[in-house]
């Protein structure tokens, strides 16, 4: 029986330290905190464990051995504490400090025992071999250890219990893993009780089976951790090397990680997302970026945001544990291009309007709409202009009368504006009247108006207005177009005169 309890002490001392090499490894520290200190804690024992059975130094041996006493003391409190971050809450601060300066006094007591025994009734000078210290009797304040200690243990599984149950929907980890919590808790709970009660051998069952509990912690809160996977198995090092950004949330689409570039580009704090829902972090992000899953998107609208394309893959971490990835491929150029072929298929370069390709798009909206306004715009003159005065006479024209348009519309919030031809101009205003049909037309016929022909912009204006909503777009437009013709043969004939008698005054043919 004793050599079997001493391989086990061995294999339980071997498991002590392989967490501590792989939590250490890891940069998540403030994730793993209490985890951390745990299997630091645990495997601190386990080396006095070891050393009070290899020292040939009796005041080694001595103090290895009292020094357990803290320890368990700690293991309790650090198991408490990594419960409660398993469960996604915070240990109140007045409960740890008061049980750290518990673990400051036990630390206190381990080492004056020799001077007052406290938890072991044997001094240094009594101490022949280290089996004499399980042997001998226990001091006057080895049962409050005994009692602080469980205590500790006892709170950490209603704690467990209580926020399981209340949580059960949000904590981020799945049901399995809590009750192979609860299994190891029972576990060392009952190991200890045997070793109290029933077994009297020199190797710390106690030990063996709070080592043997730290370690299922270990597994089932860590290593069982996606994240933790991610890193161990070295895709973590590929995560963070991608160009792409990345988002990895659990089963439940809550994020567990996301890529650094989040953070240094956008500004995204890891505390405010990780554990919260997919698309919380997509709502905070919706004023700098435009995520979407296919190019739907309104250029118009987003050109001033970054574009991600998003791409989601469900990834499995053992059996029934998965999560997702969600990648983000930056198209931000793309749509910068995007944007330009729009505006060189929807856009009049010369005018900075609407063209006609844009504005045929836009005419089946407005079909059969009531309260709808057409107005049909021509430059009168301008092939006279191109002739006797040049074509830069001509962009001028036209980038005037643009201009003018612009300027009398900048007061209608709805509108749409468009050079539909060489020398044509349509608008179309929905919501209005005829009457403000008129006052607009007015308005472009007397700031185009001056007495200087080189500064003067001569226009026909046809109107066409839909009140009850009976006409296709197309008949309304024709109808605004009779109109213009109808001034076109009044004014333009005149103003290609005038054009031409000041050329021939001037003598400045240019061709």
């Amino acid at each position: 029986m004793h050599e079997f309890l001493l391989i086990l002490l061995v294999v339980v001392g071997f498991m002590t330290f392989i967490p501590v090499v792989n939590l250490f490894k890891s940069s998540r520290e403030a994730k793993y905190r209490c985890l951390k200190l745990l299997m630091l804690t645990t495997f601190i024992w386990t080396v006095l464990i070891f050393i009070e059975r290899i020292s040939s130094v009796p005041f080694v041996v001595y103090h290895a051995h009292l020094l357990g006493y803290p320890m368990k003391f700690m293991v309790m409190v650090f198991s408490l504490c990594t419960i409660y971050d398993y469960v996604e809450e915070k240990l109140p601060k007045a409960i740890l400090i008061a049980l750290m300066m518990l673990g400051i006094v036990e630390v206190i007591l381990a080492f004056t025992n020799n001077l007052y025994p406290w938890f072991v009734r044997l001094s240094l000078e009594e101490m022949t071999v280290f089996s004499d210290l399980y042997f001998a009797d226990k001091g006057p304040l080895y049962l409050y250890h005994l009692i602080f200690s469980y205590a500790v243990m006892v709170y950490a599984i209603i704690a467990l219990f209580y926020y399981v149950m209340k949580k059960k929907d949000t904590i981020r980890s799945y049901e399995a893993v809590t009750k192979t919590i609860i299994i190891a808790v029972i576990v060392v709970l009952a190991l200890n009780f045997i070793d109290l009660l029933f077994i009297d051998t020199d190797i710390d069952l106690t030990y063996v089976s709070l080592a043997f509990g730290t370690f299922i912690l270990y597994r089932v809160i860590y290593t069982n951790d996606m994240i933790f996977n991610l890193l161990t198995s070295g895709r973590g090092k590929i995560l963070s090397n991608m160009r792409e950004l990345y988002i990895l949330t659990d089963s439940d689409k809550r994020i567990v990680e996301f890529s650094e570039l989040l953070t240094t580009k956008y500004g995204v704090k890891p505390t405010d997302y990780v554990g919260k829902k997919l698309d919380f972090l997509y709502e905070g992000l919706k004023d700098q970026i435009v995520f979407y899953r296919n190019y739907e998107v309104d250029v118009e609208v987003a050109q001033n945001k970054d574009h991600y394309h998003v791409r989601e893959r469900k990834f499995y971490i053992q059996k029934n544990h998965y999560g997702y990835m969600i990648l983000l491929y930056d198209e931000t150029q793309v749509f910068k291009l995007l944007r330009e072929l729009n505006q060189l298929s929807n856009f009049d370069a010369m005018t900075g309007l609407n063209n006609r390709n844009y504005i045929e798009n836009k005419l089946k909206v407005y079909n059969n709409q009531p309260n709808l306004g057409a107005i049909s715009l021509d430059l009168n003159g301008l092939k006279v202009n191109n002739d006797y005065l040049g074509h830069e006479r001509g962009d001028f024209l036209l980038k005037a009368v643009s201009s003018k348009i612009k300027q009398v519309m900048s007061t209608l919030e709805k509108k749409e504006i468009a050079r539909i031809g060489g020398d044509e101009f349509l608008i179309l205003i929905p919501n209005t009247s005829e009457s403000k049909l008129i006052e607009i037309k007015d308005h472009i016929l007397s700031i185009c108006e001056n007495t200087n022909i080189m500064d003067k912009i001569s226009v026909s204006i046809g109107l066409a207005f839909d009140s009850s909503g009976d006409q296709l777009i197309y008949d309304l437009i024709k109808k605004a177009d009779e109109s213009m013709y109808q001034m076109k043969n009044e004014t333009s004939t005149e103003y290609t005169k005038a054009i031409i008698d000041f050329v021939k005054k001037k003598a400045e043919f240019i061709r």
